[in-house]
């Protein structure tokens, strides 16, 4: 138990560190606009209110907390509160990978995953608008899981019922949930997953999403981006990915896939029938997921195949790369699990494989500092405080004042929220 509070708190607090100090104090994109707004001035029935075709259940009900804090602070617990959530999350990874990673080094590192993927800091980590990212890794593990007690059965399927009801995409996971087993207990844990699915497809039937207008990306642009986003800030830094894109195109990244692909046919050849599937759901679940994302909400900079060398060395990234990145980057590590336990047989390519995890765990370690997010400019939160005070205070009759935040959008904050609080600590 020590081990998993441990876990759990370091790695929130590398998910605080590794988001700069006023990207912490601002909201990004639906943050404050969706949730905080309206938890602020709607009622109850936000919590079940659907957006962009499906239910985000864990983010209105973080939202629906934190608005009861001083108004102050709601930027800073929303990015809290995330990452504290991240590190939970971390921890059920860790739990549910017991059987497939049984090499605790190997594991602790998959289950760190979750906070130190390159490129989590500049979209996922430390915010509501995209935790659902963080859930889709953890249910993936949820799903492949094989619980010992029926305490733990039900803790994870409460789990992968919230993670199903907040994350849509764990549809794709559907596959792993045909897999056959006797067991009892991981019929309780999927459950959860699938009457969260349930629920979210009732809603996307009767919600549905906005068609996207946009020509669809092309394949070779789709595969391009592929390596950029999902492969390469495996073993890049993301100021240095444009450079090295530049004067190398795709090459980098199809040597990590190369290396990554090695690792997948090891697994196949040495590994038991449950870690041969991990690696194989790991494998075509990030293709498919980075695929089916772009696919579905294409745009012109998703175009990498058209890009000159100038216009690479600025590149987009988008975040339908971390999980894919998240699920690559699981195998070498699953290899080496596999690789310590088989030393005394086979010494030489054991310890070769060892070698070549450690090598990538070292290059993803080397990322862990603060990474520059879409919110590293701001606005931060606080600062604007003092000015909506005065305008609400001035005037009598009005109710709301909008406050900025990232990529132009507005957060609507009830003025009682501000002068009613406020003149309590006078």
């Amino acid at each position: 138990m020590l081990l998993l509070v441990a876990l759990a708190v370091s790695c929130g607090v590398i998910a605080w560190l590794r988001i700069p100090v006023i990207a912490r104090d601002t909201f990004w994109a639906e943050d404050g606009r969706t949730f905080i707004s309206s938890a602020a001035w709607g009622g109850p029935s936000v919590l079940f209110q659907p957006y962009g075709g499906y239910l985000h259940t864990v983010p209105r009900l973080v939202a629906a907390a934190v608005v009861l804090l001083p108004v102050s602070w709601w930027a800073l617990a929303t990015t809290a509160t995330a990452c504290a959530i991240a590190g939970a999350l971390a921890v059920v990874v860790f739990v549910c990978a017991r059987d497939l990673v049984p090499w605790l080094p190997a594991r602790c590192f998959i289950a760190g995953l979750t906070v130190i993927a390159p490129l989590a800091p500049r979209e996922v980590l430390g915010n509501l608008a995209n935790l659902h990212s963080v859930f889709l890794w953890t249910l993936f593990w949820i799903v492949l899981a094989r619980p010992r007690r029926l305490r733990s059965a039900i803790v994870l399927s409460i789990v992968a019922f919230l993670g199903a009801m907040t994350e849509i995409q764990a549809l794709f996971l559907a596959p792993l949930l045909l897999v056959r087993s006797r067991d009892r207990l991981v019929w309780v844990v999927r459950a959860g997953v699938i009457a969260g699915l349930v629920v979210q497809l009732v809603v996307t039937v009767g919600w549905p999403r906005a068609a996207n207008t946009n020509p669809g990306v092309d394949p070779l642009s789709i595969a391009y981006g592929y390596l950029i986003n999902a492969v390469m800030p495996l073993a890049v830094p993301q100021s240095r990915l444009g450079a090295v894109l530049a004067s190398t195109g795709p090459a980098v990244g199809i040597a990590v896939l190369a290396v990554i692909a090695a690792g997948v046919v090891y697994v196949m050849v040495r590994g038991t029938h449950g870690q041969r599937l991990l690696a194989v759901a790991a494998l075509s679940g990030s293709v498919l997921i980075y695929v089916a994302s772009v696919a579905t909400n294409p745009n012109t900079f998703y175009d990498y195949a058209r890009l000159s060398s100038a216009q690479l060395s600025t590149v987009w990234l988008t975040r339908y790369g971390v999980v894919p990145s998240m699920l690559l980057a699981l195998v070498l590590p699953l290899a080496a699990a596999i690789a310590f336990g088989r030393r005394h047989r086979l010494p030489a390519l054991s310890w070769s494989v060892v070698a070549v995890a450690a090598v990538s765990v070292a290059l993803i370690a080397a990322q862990l500092g603060p990474q520059w997010t879409r919110r590293s400019d701001g606005p931060a939160w606080q600062p604007q405080l003092a000015a909506a005070f005065a305008e609400c205070r001035s005037d009598d009759e009005l109710r709301f004042v909008n406050l900025k935040e990232t990529i132009g959008w507005k957060v609507t904050v009830p003025c009682v929220d501000l002068t009613g609080r406020a003149d309590a600590d006078r």
